[in-house]
């Protein structure tokens, strides 16, 4: 008899084709099935938390984007975006707003885009503006003005202060050589020092300089611009116009000042005019970055320093200048997403750049250098930066990486995240991403056929295991934003309800419970709790269903959902009203070294479990289930959670591929830490 414990899940989910590979370390701490539920960092496995209903989308005849918007930690909203509009989420409800009619509607705003694009859109966040970019459209701001106030607008590519206007100048002095001088005027903003575009020009007849006198001059007049700090003046030689001085005044005189060529006029330039729409947003090193211009998909533009949407240049360029530069390579691959690292990081459709100045300065003057780092090219799919780590999904759709700064080669390089798991990829391809930093690290994947991947993953305690998730319907989108101290993850989840296709948009609960009550393991779901009550009304977008209900931590299933409501056999509190789902952990093939073909037999199996409702089932190699017998604490306190090792004993068969499969059906909490068994192995035929 030979005894196997395993004590770590963090291989997670493993491909079928490793399961005769007992020879690499992923094995022993791999799993052959882990279907709702996730490995947690520390190595035990969890059902997942459930789904509880947000509301359903304006038209579910129409797929939609989520999109996360968050000001701070505290700040944070959930947009759905569809089909030319916008809608609003915060803390899991719709945020409404009362008409003139006295009605409750949800605030909404008018978008240009149509449900086909909006995939391809990419965003940035500073501060409460959300900068949305897409090359069959031009490139927009949403603003936040209020919590029931939102505006969506074009950008209008120039400096956030205007030149100032009226300008006059006049000469005092003789008529001795008589030559035409020429002036520009700039703004100069407050707190932040954007400088404006250059004036009109102003032109004005005087002595030549060599013939002026001490009391010989020209005086320079024009109206103020609001919030200026002050002005620059700028006079004209040989074309060019150098600097000769600053004012806070609305006048200026040059008394023969030199001009300084080396700090000319600002030169008004707009790299995205004639519809030539950017794809693709950032910021980086207190610039704004585009990329992938609409004729031009290898290029990348960056605003001033310390500005938004000002591409001014002079001549020569200064380090705050904007910035322009095209990729350049063999085959003509677009830039698809930017990142900000230690450089920026460009991911195209055929491969990974970083971009920087040869200095470690990202500045106009600078010498500016872009290496390739690999070649396997990106998605359209949002990247997601983990750590000091990129996570995004390869060109094709169907493989996840990531990539960090390699300090010996002075490069970025990274592994194939989903190796291990590539039957979880196979024929489908990932359509959007996104990451809960707290508690669990987690990725999620959303997939092409409606299910969902996700991937715990902590690149210093090397954790990668993948899980897989399913529910009563398709996954559709997802988007993560952070309420209280947790990342929360939201879904659009495509179902069929009564006979109608509806989408909803779900909210995952808290996992954290201390007992059975405070759990929320069911999806679609409604909460309750309040004064003692024994009819559930409110379900109506779960009509026809059958549903499970938690009441006071005690199950009531397959109860039907009629007008709305379903009926307990005694009032509860506290209710968890939804669809139910299963948990399903199975272990790899318990082998040996030279194990492989010998058939065996279970003997006995130590469960050891956290916090956990003990009425769960294991399943024998014969398809025979067997639920676990549950404490007398528990029996006494439905409320209770165990935590410690649950033994159970042989109800196998011999076999060649011996397994242990838990599976958990009830809304009930769940963590598995380690799994002992007793198996013996003998050289006959099954």
């Amino acid at each position: 008899m030979t005894r196997y414990t395993q004590k770590s899940f963090t291989g997670g989910e493993l491909s079928p084709a490793l399961y005769s590979r007992n020879d690499l370390a992923k094995y022993a701490i791999g799993l052959k099935t882990l279907k709702n539920g996730f490995v947690r960092a520390e190595g035990s496995v969890s059902n997942r938390a459930g789904l509880e209903m947000v509301c359903e989308v304006k038209n579910s005849e129409n797929p939609v984007r989520l999109i996360p918007f968050s000001f701070n930690t505290e700040q944070t909203y959930v947009i759905e975006l569809g089909n030319k509009y916008a809608r609003f989420i915060k803390n899991g409800s719709q945020i409404t707003e009362v008409d003139d009619l006295e009605a409750v509607k949800p605030v909404e705003i008018e978008t240009p885009y149509s449900s086909d694009d909006l995939y391809e859109i990419k965003y940035a966040q500073n501060a409460d503006v959300l900068t949305l970019c897409h090359n069959k459209y031009s490139p927009c701001e949403l603003s936040r003005l209020s919590h029931t106030s939102w505006n969506l607008k074009d950008i209008t590519f120039k400096p956030a202060i205007e030149a100032p206007g009226n300008i006059t100048a006049k000469w005092t002095g003789g008529s001795e050589g008589i030559t035409t001088y020429k002036y520009v005027i700039t703004s100069v903003k407050k707190d932040t020092y954007e400088e404006s575009n250059r004036s009109e020009i102003v032109s004005v007849k005087g002595e030549l300089e060599a013939y002026w006198g001490t009391t010989e001059y020209i005086t320079i007049n024009f109206d103020g611009v609001e919030n200026a700090a002050e002005y620059n003046v700028y006079k004209c030689v040989n074309g060019v116009f150098g600097y000769v001085g600053t004012t806070s005044e609305t006048t200026f005189t040059d008394d023969k000042i030199e001009p300084d060529l080396s700090s000319t006029a600002p030169i008004y330039t707009n790299p995205f005019e004639n519809d030539n729409n950017p794809a693709c947003v950032n910021y980086f090193q207190q610039r704004k970055v585009f990329a992938c211009l609409k004729n031009s998909p290898q290029q990348l533009v960056a605003s001033q320093t310390s500005t938004n949407n000002n591409f001014n240049i002079s001549r020569p360029l200064s380090a705050s200048d904007s910035i322009n530069i095209t990729l350049s390579e063999r085959e003509v691959n677009e830039i698809r997403h930017i990142l900000a690292m230690n450089d920026l990081i460009l991911l195209t459709s055929g491969a990974e750049w970083k971009l920087n100045g040869s200095d470690g300065a990202f500045t106009a003057s600078s010498s500016l250098v872009a290496s390739p780092q690999s070649f396997y090219g990106c998605s359209h799919v949002a990247p997601i930066v983990s750590g000091n780590m990129i996570l995004f999904v390869q060109s094709g759709g169907s493989v996840v990486r990531d990539l960090g700064y390699t300090y010996v080669s002075d490069s970025y390089d990274g592994e194939e995240l989903s190796i291990f798991a590539n039957h979880l990829f196979e024929g489908k391809q990932v359509i959007d991403m996104a990451y809960s930093k707290e508690p669990y690290r987690i990725l999620w994947c959303v997939m092409s056929d409606g299910t969902l991947n996700a991937i715990t993953y902590n690149k210093k305690q090397e954790v990668a295991g993948w899980h897989k998730h399913e529910t009563k319907g398709k996954f559709e989108a997802v988007a993560v934003v952070r309420e209280g101290c947790e990342d929360v993850p939201y879904f659009v989840v495509k179902r069929h309800i009564n006979g109608k296709t509806k989408r909803f948009i779900e909210r995952m609960a808290s996992r954290y419970v201390e007992k059975t009550s405070d759990g929320v393991f069911l999806d679609c779901c409604l909460r309750y709790n309040g004064s003692p009550i024994q009819v559930i009304k409110g379900l109506e977008h779960l009509e026809g269903e059958i549903i499970n209900v938690l009441a006071d931590s005690n199950l009531e299933e397959n109860l039907l959902v009629t007008d709305g409501s379903v009926t307990l056999s005694s009032p509860a509190s506290k209710i968890v009203a939804g669809l139910p789902y299963e948990f399903v952990m199975e272990t790899l093939n318990l082998e040996g070294e030279n194990t492989h073909g010998l058939i065996k037999i279970i003997n006995s199996i130590d469960i050891t479990v956290d916090k956990s409702r003990e009425d769960f089932f294991v399943s024998g190699t014969k398809g025979d289930i067997v639920q676990n017998a549950r404490s007398l604490d528990s029996i006494n306190n439905s409320d209770y959670l165990y935590s410690g090792t649950i033994p159970l004993y042989s109800f196998t068969d011999y076999t060649k591929e011996a397994t242990v499969c838990v599976k958990q059906i009830y809304p009930f909490p769940l963590t598995i830490s380690a799994v002992s068994i007793d198996i013996t192995m003998g050289d006959g035929n099954v």
